[in-house]
């Protein structure tokens, strides 16, 4: 708030209606809204890439409360690139 990145008094809201992740902090470089659109970026970039899927399934396969638990969260990244999308 001291360097006017976030309002003083504005209720922050870290997350829309749907539960995706909002950016409530902006710089004078970039905007709340880059920051925004960017977490879809670097998620793709990271959670796509051959190794980590190869790393997550390996996981996956040690434990089915781990599976369980990488597949409800799958579900939630491919909710958040879709409301990302629209």
């Amino acid at each position: 708030m001291e360097n006017g990145w976030l309002t003083e008094n504005e209720q922050l809201n870290l997350v829309n209606s749907q539960g995706v992740q909002l950016a409530p902090i902006s710089y004078p470089h970039l905007s709340a809204a880059e920051i925004y659109h960017a977490v879809e970026t670097f998620y793709r970039r990271f959670y796509f890439r051959p190794r980590k899927i190869a790393e997550l399934t390996a996981e996956m396969l040690t434990s089915w409360e781990l599976t369980k638990r990488r597949l409800r969260e799958g579900v939630e990244f491919f909710r958040f690139l879709r409301a990302h999308a629209a």
